[in-house]
This record gives C-alpha cells, sequence and structure tokens, in this order.
C-alpha cells in the first residue's frame, strides 16, 4: 500500500487565484493523501489517470511578511513586555518558603522576605554560622549589622558584643546609640591610664585545660606568644617559648596562692628575672643557660605595658566587664585608640579570646552570641590574627556566630588571611563596589553567575547580594523600621546637626 499526494489540491497560485485570494495564508497546509491499493510499476505509473506531476514553483512570497518572520520561525527573539511575562516568574523564580528567623530585606525579584538569621539556617542551609559583609563605604553595611545582626537579634533573647571601632562625634562609637537606647553602659578603651582594663592573664582564659564538650578556645600561652611574636615582628623559638610557658605556670600559681589575678609586669619580670631553681626544670646541663631564653619575650611584655598597651591589658579585668555579660548587649567601645601599632588589634583579639574562653565555660546553657566587628582586617593579620580566626573554628560548639565587615577584596593579598576569613562566612552580604577591579574580585572569590560584575557595580545604596550555602545569590533590598532608621542614622556630623 503506498500514497501518493493529490496534485489537484496543492496550493499553488491558480488555486489561490480560482478562491479568490490574492495573497498566501499564514503557514502551510498538510498534503492531503490518497490510497492506491500495491505499488505501482513505472508502466503502470505512466499508464495511470494521475499522469506525471509536474514540480511546480513555490508561491511569491510577500516581502512584508517574509520581513515580520510570517512563512518559517526566526532564531531572534520576539519583543514582548514585562506584562506578558508575569506568568513566567513562577516557573523561573526562586521562591523562599522559609519562615522562621529573623527578617532581613525583601527579595527585589519575587517581593517576598528574605530571612538570614544564621542560626535558623544552620544544618539546613549552612553548616558555618559565620556572617561577612563586604561593600564599599557608603553603601549602607552598617546599617544592615546593625538592624538584622545586632537590634533584631535582641528580641530573640540573644546576647550581641560589639567591638566597636568607627567613631561617631563625640559620643565614641558607632553603637553607642544603641546602647543608651537600651540602657547599657558603654566599654571604652582608652590609651593609657583611664579606660577599661582586660586583663591578657585573666583567669577566664584557660591555661591549657579541656573546656566543656571539647571546645578549647585559644588559652594564655597561644594568646600571650602571639602578642610577643606580633611586638618583635618574627615567630617565637623553641627555647623561648618553653621559658615563657614555664613563667606563666609559676606566675599563675603564685596568684593562686595570694587570691589575686597575675598580669604582665609580673610575666615579664618573672621572664628577665628566673628564680634559681626555675633552671633546674631544663635539667642541669641547661641550668644556666635557660636563665637567658626569656630575655627577648621580657623585653617585649615591659616594652607593650610600658608603651602601646599601658592601661589596656596589663593589670586585673576592670569590674564592668565582668559584669557586662549579664546584659544581653555588651558595647566594646575602642574608637580611641590608634589604628597603627598592635594597641588595637592586641584588643581585639583579648576580647574574642576572652568571649570564646567565657562561652565555653557556658557551654552547658546553650546559649546564641553574636560578636560584631566591621573594622574586620585589623584582625586579619599576624599572630594575634591567626588567634582570632582559630576561634572562628570554634563556632558551632560556643554558639557564637562572628560577623566580620571588610571594604575591598582586591586590597588584600591573594593568600591574605583576611580573605580566609570573607571565604569561610556561611552567609555573605555583597554590597556595591565602584571600582571594577572590585567586583571582579568579588565575583572570583564567591563564584557569582555571569553578569554579577555589572550588578555589583549598579547596586543602590541599601541593596546587596545575599549568597549562603550552595543556593544562588539573592538580590536584597534591607528594609528597615522608623527607630531602626533613628538608630542607624550616622549623619549628623556631615550635616553639622548637634550630637
Amino acid at each position: 500500500m503506498t500514497t501518493t499526494a493529490d496534485p489537484v489540491l496543492d496550493p499553488d497560485s491558480a488555486d489561490l487565484a480560482e478562491r479568490g485570494q490574492t495573497k498566501p495564508r499564514r503557514g502551510f497546509r498538510l498534503p492531503i493523501f490518497r490510497l492506491i491499493p500495491g505499488p505501482l510499476s513505472k508502466e503502470q505509473l505512466k499508464s495511470s489517470s494521475l499522469g506525471p506531476v509536474a514540480r511546480r514553483q513555490p508561491p511569491k512570497r510577500n516581502k512584508w511578511l517574509d520581513r515580520w518572520g510570517w512563512y518559517e520561525v526566526r532564531a531572534e527573539g520576539a519583543w514582548t513586555s514585562t506584562r506578558q511575562a508575569e506568568a513566567l516568574n513562577v516557573a523561573t523564580m526562586r521562591r523562599s518558603v522559609r519562615t522562621e528567623g529573623l527578617m532581613t530585606g525583601l527579595n527585589k525579584i519575587s517581593q517576598s522576605m528574605v530571612i538570614t538569621d544564621p542560626f535558623e539556617l544552620y544544618g539546613a542551609e549552612i553548616e558555618n554560622i559565620n556572617v561577612a559583609v563586604v561593600g564599599d563605604i557608603g553603601k549602607a553595611k552598617s546599617s544592615l549589622i546593625k538592624t538584622a545582626l545586632c537590634w533584631r537579634q535582641l528580641a530573640l533573647w540573644r546576647q550581641v558584643v560589639v567591638i566597636d571601632k568607627k567613631r561617631q562625634g563625640n559620643r565614641g562609637g558607632e553603637y553607642g546609640v544603641i546602647a543608651d537606647a537600651l540602657g547599657v553602659a558603654s566599654i571604652r578603651f582608652r590609651p593609657g591610664q583611664g579606660g577599661a582594663r582586660l586583663n591578657l592573664l585573666d583567669p577566664a582564659i584557660s591555661t591549657g585545660s579541656a573546656r566543656v564538650d571539647g571546645v578549647t578556645p585559644a588559652g594564655q600561652e597561644t594568646l600571650v606568644a602571639a602578642v610577643i611574636e606580633d611586638t618583635m615582628s618574627r615567630p617565637l623559638v623553641e627555647t623561648e617559648i618553653a621559658a615563657l610557658n614555664l613563667a606563666l605556670r609559676l606566675v599563675n600559681e603564685r596568684a593562686i596562692r595570694d587570691e589575686r589575678e597575675p598580669d604582665l609586669i609580673e610575666l615579664s619580670d618573672q621572664l628577665l628575672n628566673p628564680g634559681d631553681d626555675t633552671g633546674a626544670v631544663f635539667g642541669p646541663i641547661w641550668d644556666r643557660e635557660s636563665a637567658r631564653w626569656g630575655r627577648d619575650p621580657g623585653l617585649a611584655l615591659r616594652r607593650l605595658c610600658e608603651g602601646d598597651l599601658k592601661g589596656l591589658v596589663d593589670g586585673a579585668t576592670s569590674p564592668e566587664i565582668r559584669a557586662a555579660l549579664e546584659y544581653p548587649f555588651v558595647h566594646f567601645d575602642v574608637s580611641d585608640l590608634p589604628t597603627k601599632g598592635p594597641a588595637l588589634r592586641v584588643i581585639m583579639t583579648v576580647i574574642n579570646t576572652w568571649l570564646a574562653n567565657v562561652l565555653a565555660a557556658r557551654a552547658a546553657e546553650h546559649e546564641q552570641t553574636l560578636l560584631l566587628v566591621e573594622e574586620s582586617w585589623h584582625v586579619a593579620e599576624g599572630s594575634t590574627g591567626k588567634v582570632f580566626r582559630d576561634n572562628m573554628k570554634l563556632s558551632r560548639g560556643l554558639g557564637l556566630s562572628t560577623v566580620s565587615a571588610f571594604h575591598h577584596i582586591s586590597d588584600q593579598p591573594k593568600n591574605s588571611p583576611a580573605r580566609a576569613l570573607m571565604q569561610e562566612a556561611g552567609i555573605v552580604f555583597l554590597y556595591g563596589q565602584d571600582r571594577v577591579e572590585d567586583a571582579q574580585e568579588t565575583v572570583d572569590m564567591y563564584h557569582l553567575p555571569p553578569g554579577s560584575v555589572e550588578i555589583i557595580m549598579s547596586l543602590p545604596k541599601g541593596h546587596c547580594l545575599v549568597k549562603y550555602g550552595k543556593a544562588d545569590p539573592i538580590l536584597m533590598e534591607h528594609v528597615r523600621s522608623d527607630i531602626e532608621i533613628e538608630l542607624t542614622d550616622t549623619d549628623e556630623v556631615i550635616k553639622g546637626v548637634a550630637a
């Protein structure tokens, strides 16, 4: 059985004329087939009433219809409008169905709320509860941190600890406004005397003993060694480490017997003037020589106590610091400390280490705490910076989420510890960058999709890309309440408004 097309029904020009049509119809017509019983030979085909079918020319196309793709499908897409494309949103966008946690802002694509609560996202979306905020100056990074990661967290009875370096008028640090609103006193560190003091040898900082649940933050040995290394600009050798650890043990034992806190001056004296019996610890061969092993570390500590760190970490911890953790909001104001020199980095690292040890000691209480550090590049470098980063790796065991803020990724070398802090964060807020190289570095670090460079450079103030876990980045607009707008206003000095 074979089929042949009926030539009478071909839509040629003659047929069109008979039907009174002068223009071809859009599209094409399927041919109508006539059934012929059995296959036909050439002789049968010649003698058939059908006869040979002459090949006819295709109908002439109208040039205007041809231009607009009337006859065949064109590769280019057709023009449309946003009204027609609304139906596609449901199928293409990634709509969040999460309702647990604190709202941060609005998804600019779907207008749904965005939740970036590190404690609620943990286990489902992220495995690291640390947060990084990256963006140029004036893009409203501080507003996000002060609201979503500070003010709103207090509503869930979480504790927020701030190390505040950014000065705001005569009040001191920027977070002083929040402290005043909550009725909490700020803890201000000042060079020399007259400010708060956090003892580098505070008994709350462990001396090598394990903590609850196996969580062991940096102890006195690690912290003091890091401070000395940054001061001497070189790592300690084994003999110096041995002398330092022995001096620390002896100083702490005397303080416990006298029921007081040890201090750095006492440790420096122990290193520079060890007792006659201390050399016996290292054996008779090294008895006399071991007395010299603590010379350089002792001199470095003495220089710090009489210079950069005077009145900051060289005495007993101030009572207001010990009482601070009884409040949900703790404000460490370090805006008076100089940016140059080791003082600022040492204070930030000591606060971080002290807090980590206190949280480890009360780990059974299962408290959730956030540590906010906006000027984070200060704690990214050097030996003290390494202590800070190591403590961040214990975030899950401590219930401590560290929020770090940075300006430009391109300012940091490829192997910079600051880049490690930004890369290891479980939640990242990426604000606008004005320079192409900064935007490109951001895209490369976080493996953002093509076209993200232009998006980052065009982000208006208060808008950012949010990336957490392996999810695609979300274009978010940060939303603030009236009271949050008032608390986050930092333009009073520029506008000449009295504080």
